[in-house]
């Protein structure tokens, strides 16, 4: 493989001058023609056909089951045979070089397998646990060991750290948290859905008694077509697998993930905050087990926004230069004339490995208190026990949830700003107060209080620890 001074020194450069780097594609990176590059998706194709063999292994453990338990169920039946067959011709053509992107056809089945007992509302837990497995082992197997199809795994030499950056935010060290808090999302919606598929009688509920009972068995749960609380382990399992897809710099070289992966956090963070909104005001219960699987999600979120950011400037400077953006957003690029390696940390101490999994997210007082503030609020109704005043509890519910959101999107820097919206809460909730509290004097203080608090600490920026190129500018 050329170097990539040379290659940069050989290709006909099309970027504004000012720029202090350059932006390569695919082709560029590898210093190799298309040929080439096929032949070395073919060569790392090779070396990895017994995960074919598994997939197909796997397969065939589909069309079986249905001859080993009851499935109680015949569309499941025809679900997991159908799905099977569809394997084994996928895989069986992607032998082919050619035809390696046919991969993508045994992920797409692997996710079908993944709705499939919930579409179906599968009367035995064993074919909802089979079909789970099996869909997280074909996912790995066709996409997370051995490289996405079409770039086929290749390593793209460059920097980890994008340009301007202090640190790498696809570094393995940073997204270890993100994995473990969505894994432990998804372990809490699978028994939540274990209970609204009928699997066992009873949710347990650390803080609310029978409260997970009355919201998952809840009127608002069952006008969804599936079990809701299935759905959203679907989308933590994916989120785990994403997790792990891709290099410490996949950032440049496989975009398409990283924006795959926010596309997931970002639309559970708000479906969260949605059920957790709705569960006092049209339930009347809160779901413990539900708050829990919220607070996990919104401490993920910030972990994770760093990275997308992180793509944007990749992608938006690479249109700068004139390349390509779909094809670098699907087979990557590099970055050269700026950004560091990872540091060595073997001898990083526990502290040190901590300090660094969370690098460019931090706590300030301020947002501390707005966190305190929205907690407050949401638990506020049951604590002062509103008398017949459902409006100001309704109110109260509805902004200390969206306060404690956005306090808890604000702990990242790059993303600091967002915390002016808790002004506009703030400004709102002493509205609402004066409008609809004016005749509960202790309601009233409460939140015109709250109110004005939140505006005040929402002023501060708090300390910024790291520098992020050019979004440094919107880091205020």
């Amino acid at each position: 493989m050329q170097n990539l001074e040379d290659v940069a020194q050989n290709s006909k450069p099309r970027e504004p001058n000012s720029l202090k780097y350059r932006v390569l594609d695919f082709a560029e990176t590898t210093g190799k023609t298309a040929p080439e590059i096929q032949n070395l998706v073919a060569t790392r194709n090779y070396a990895t056909l017994w995960t074919y063999a598994i997939n197909c292994i796997l397969a065939l453990w589909l069309i079986a089951n249905p001859h080993l338990f009851d499935y109680k169920s015949q569309p499941l039946v025809v679900s997991d045979t159908i799905s099977g067959a569809l394997i084994i011709i996928c895989e069986a053509i992607s032998f082919i070089p050619r035809f390696a992107g046919m991969r993508w056809n045994t992920a797409a089945i692997a996710v079908w397998l993944l709705f499939a007992p919930l579409v179906f509302w599968s009367p035995t837990p064993a074919v909802y646990l089979l079909d789970t497995l099996v869909a997280c082992m074909l996912i790995a197997m066709s996409i997370l060991i051995p490289g996405t199809p079409g770039s086929g795994g290749i390593e793209l030499v460059g920097p980890d750290q994008p340009p301007g950056w202090t640190y790498n935010p696809s570094s393995w060290i940073r997204r270890w948290a993100g994995i473990a808090l969505a894994l432990a999302g998804f372990f809490i919606s699978r028994y939540l859905a274990a209970h609204q598929l009928g699997y066992i009688p009873h949710a347990w509920d650390p803080f609310f008694g029978d409260g997970t009972d009355k919201v998952t068995g809840s009127s608002i749960s069952k006008a969804f077509p599936i079990s809701d609380a299935g759905f959203g382990s679907v989308a933590y399992i994916l989120e785990v697998l994403i997790g792990f897809m891709g290099d410490r710099a996949r950032w440049r070289t496989a975009p398409w993930i990283v924006v795959m992966f926010a596309c997931l956090v970002l639309p559970l963070g708000v479906t969260s905050i949605v059920l957790v909104i709705t569960q006092p005001i049209f339930v009347g219960a809160w779901c413990g087990l539900c708050l829990v699987a919220a607070a996990a999600l919104m401490t993920s979120v910030p972990l994770s926004v760093h990275e997308a950011i992180a793509v944007g400037q990749f992608l938006v400077d690479a249109k700068r230069q004139n390349k390509n953006m779909w094809q670098i957003f699907w087979m990557g690029g590099t970055v050269l004339g700026s950004g560091n390696k990872d540091p060595n940390r073997m001898d990083y101490s526990f502290v040190q490995r901590c300090a660094a999994s969370v690098q460019g997210v931090n706590m300030p007082w301020t947002l501390l208190v707005q966190i305190g503030i929205g907690a407050y609020l949401m638990a506020g109704p049951d604590l002062l026990s509103y008398p017949n005043n459902t409006s100001s509890a309704t109110v109260d519910h509805l902004f200390g949830a969206l306060v404690v959101t956005v306090a808890a999107i604000s702990t990242a820097e790059v993303t600091r700003i967002i915390r002016f919206a808790n002004v506009l809460f703030g400004a709102a909730l002493v509205v609402c107060g004066v409008i609809f509290s004016r005749e509960v004097p202790a309601v009233l203080i409460s939140e015109v209080f709250a109110g004005v608090v939140l505006i005040l600490t929402s002023i501060p920026r708090g300390a910024i620890a790291e520098k992020y190129g050019s979004w440094d500018r919107f880091v205020r």
